[in-house]
């Protein structure tokens, strides 16, 4: 019996390897997808791709930042800023004196000076010496800027409209060659201080200062400069300007006259304290004794 199917399987192998290949069909395996390897993702080649995007293509989206962190705003670069007092006030060496400064506030005709601010001896003459030059430019500037005028309040005045545009310049010119007035007490206080009590100088200096704190009509100016740029601030804004300037035209030309003098002495008194070979300053000549109003005699 064994014989006898060893003999059968061998025969049937004989016979299947005599059919042609066509009639060998495969079976399909199962589980499979034709095309589709399980595992893997289909891309296209790098080399098909082409060099440049088609512009029609959407680009992929930028990543947005968390919606919990505000986004940053570019930074604008800013010009550098340099105080001021670096830019006007060079160094001065401790030997030099202190330059003309503008006077306290926002009004001055530019003659206004800092109290000393210390150094040796010839710093303070230098000083002293700047402080007489500056007096007597600003008392002439008062004379010329009333020079011709009536030196009296103008007649019919209720309001800044009804002055002239060259009066009310005057009045504003007034108030600050009397903001500069007010720095040369000081001034003369500061040359004072530190001189000995005996020296010339030192009493021509407090002479200075008490004729110079004695000038309290050229306030007036102030207040009509005042009246002038505000006119709500002055309830009866006639009798008010009338008074002020019927004051300033009948006081300061005295008083400022009598400072000028007082300076005229000082500059006799510096020029007698200066060294041997330094320049001395020419004294300033004398005020006329009546204001410089029209029709005024000159004596």
């Amino acid at each position: 019996m064994i014989g006898y199917r060893v003999i059968l399987v061998a025969a049937l192998l004989a016979s299947s390897a005599t059919l042609p290949l066509g009639a060998q069909v495969p079976v399909a395996p199962r589980g499979k997808v034709p095309g589709v390897s399980p595992g893997k993702t289909i891309r296209p080649s790098p080399t098909l791709m082409p060099a440049n995007p088609s512009p029609a293509a959407p680009s992929a989206p930028q990543a947005m930042p968390p919606t919990n962190q505000p986004t940053q705003a570019p930074v604008v670069p800013r010009a550098a800023v340099t105080p001021q007092a670096l830019v006007t006030t060079p160094a001065v060496p401790p030997s030099v004196p202190a330059a003309p400064a503008a006077a306290t506030g926002a009004f001055t005709a530019g003659l206004g000076l800092q109290p000393f601010l210390g150094g040796g001896d010839a710093a303070r003459l230098e000083y002293a010496r700047a402080l007489a030059r500056n007096l007597d430019s600003a008392a002439v500037s008062l004379v010329n800027l009333y020079r011709g005028t009536s030196g009296q309040p103008m007649a019919g005045a209720t309001g800044p409209a009804t002055l002239s545009g060259r009066e009310r310049d005057r009045w504003t010119r007034c108030r600050d060659l009397y903001w500069d007035f007010t720095t040369f007490a000081a001034a003369a206080q500061s040359v004072r201080d530190g001189l000995p009590a005996t020296s010339p100088l030192y009493r021509a200096a407090a002479a200075l200062d008490t004729a110079l704190d004695d000038i309290e009509a050229l306030a007036e100016c102030d207040n009509v400069a005042s009246m002038i740029s505000a006119p709500d601030r002055w309830v009866q804004w006639t009798e008010e300007y009338t008074g002020a300037a019927r004051h300033f035209y009948a006081d300061w030309y005295a008083q400022m006259r009598e400072a000028h003098e007082k300076d005229r002495a000082f500059v006799i008194a510096f020029n007698a304290t200066l060294p041997a070979g330094q320049g001395a300053i020419p004294v300033p000549p004398g005020l006329p004794r009546t204001p410089p109003y029209a029709g005024a005699g000159v004596r």
